[in-house]
């Protein structure tokens, strides 16, 4: 796991999707649209593995987050939101 620690750049989601490809992305969010999806926000952490992300959860600092996955689901894996 990668923690983007003292960066605050804010990205757009599209960014985040082309720069973290197939990886969990811990985000403090800066944008929503009308159904909540994100928009654009910081990284504060990334990795292939979704379990290093849920233990990164300390690093949000209070701020409110979401957690996204950049890559293609498998068809076969029900997910739930």
């Amino acid at each position: 796991m990668t923690l983007a620690m003292n960066s605050s750049t804010i990205l757009s989601i599209e960014q985040m999707r082309a720069t973290y490809v197939d990886q969990w992305l811990l985000i403090a969010f800066t944008t929503l649209d009308q159904n909540l999806n994100v928009l654009a926000g910081e990284v504060l952490a990334h990795s292939k593995n979704r379990d290093e992300i849920y233990a990164a959860l300390d690093q949000r600092d209070g701020k409110s987050f979401a957690i996204e996955y950049t890559g293609t689901p498998d068809e076969d894996v029900a997910y739930l939101l």
